[in-house]
């Protein structure tokens, strides 16, 4: 039996002095007001399995007001093991994490041992939104499936931030500027090749969610590399070098850099014809419910772990067949959970199989 999260325990943490659950076996359903906290148990929940929170938040917002640290606790159970996860918060910002009592001083450490999936009615925005959203969930896969995906990752945009610094200056040290163009280039081109090979194989099943959902209709990934618009070919051998060589005098006129997977597209198409102009906006959020089921089955397949599912009151954004398809899913595939202002977006046979809990 995979991990499972047996217990949630938050104190001080955003609205909640004390909040304590144990969590149904597949599903649990958290209903409320609007404003009444549900949100706060889904980030805390994210924080406590992928390190890292939906909200952005600054992280001293954290602590509830008047008090000088949150913690969260979170215990899981499964293949003969037991794993608990700690996550203090101080109000100045300070997080401190521990893994069954030994604190982690990489976020690394913690991320991906109980991977989580996320969606929001954010979320549903995926197709027309900026790339960035595109790009940032496929990374979110990544960094919980490979410590060597997020660290590559974060080197590159390390760099990136560091030779923007030296493009900004009125005057780069060419010395300098040449030392990072090269180390961009090499650390680019290896994250470049893993990203779009996981990619890739989140694409196939999404096409696979996606046809289950809409019998006769498909849809396709296209991962566009940014030196594309350079008339450089995707697979071209040294085409993130040639392409910093092409742009070189337009960064420095503009003193950013231009090309890299940081600049990478990512669209889809429906039978051929890009989702972001041509696809309904029930299609489009088609494609958004395809993408989170993707991601489960990806997570699950690659890491050999199911990943929890956090569903941010996404019920009351999708329509009636798009509620079934997505009920059909839940607590099969993945250890559920949903907040809802309203019970009655669930059919029973859902609700018989849940821990329905009340707040306010």
């Amino acid at each position: 039996m995979p991990l499972r999260v047996t217990r949630l325990r938050l104190k001080d943490f955003r609205s909640y002095e004390a909040f304590e659950i144990e969590p149904g076996e597949r599903i649990t359903i958290i209903v409320g007001a609007n404003a009444i906290g549900k949100t706060n148990i889904l980030e805390a929940l994210q924080l406590l399995t992928a390190a890292t929170s939906f909200r952005n938040p600054s992280w001293g917002e954290c602590v509830r007001w008047g008090a000088n640290e949150a913690s969260l606790l979170l215990q899981a159970e499964g293949d003969l093991r037991k794993t608990e996860i700690r996550l203090d918060i101080s109000s100045l910002g300070r997080r401190t994490y521990s893994v069954n009592g030994t604190v982690k001083r990489r976020i690394s450490g913690v991320r991906g041992g109980l991977p989580c999936v996320v969606f929001t009615p954010d979320d549903l925005r995926i197709v027309k939104d900026s790339a960035e959203r595109r790009r940032a969930a496929i990374d979110s896969v990544g960094d919980q499936l490979s410590p060597a995906y997020s660290a590559l990752r974060g080197e590159y945009e390390r760099t990136v931030r560091q030779r923007n610094a030296v493009l900004k200056t009125q005057k780069p040290n060419d010395g300098v500027l040449q030392a990072l163009t090269e180390r961009l280039r090499d650390t680019g081109g290896a994250f470049s090749g893993h990203r779009k090979r996981l990619f890739e194989r989140v694409s196939k099943r999404l096409n696979e969610a996606f046809t289950e959902l809409v019998p006769g209709e498909s849809v396709q990934g296209e991962y566009e590399s940014s030196w594309r618009r350079l008339g450089i070919g995707e697979d071209e051998d040294g085409a993130f070098e040639r392409a910093l060589l092409l742009t070189e005098g337009e960064e420095r006129a503009r003193g950013t850099t231009v090309v890299g997977p940081h600049r990478d597209e990512i669209r889809f198409l429906v039978d051929g014809r890009d989702a972001r102009v041509y696809a309904s906006q029930g299609q489009q959020r088609t494609i958004a419910l395809a993408w989170k089921l993707a991601e489960v089955s990806v997570i699950t397949e690659v890491g050999g772990q199911p990943p929890i599912l956090l569903l941010d009151d996404v019920m009351s954004e999708l329509d009636e067949s798009r509620r079934h398809a997505l009920a059909a899913f839940v607590g099969k595939a993945a250890q559920t959970f949903v907040t809802t202002t309203n019970i009655g977006y669930f059919e029973q046979e859902m609700i018989d199989r849940a821990l329905v809990v009340g707040l306010g």
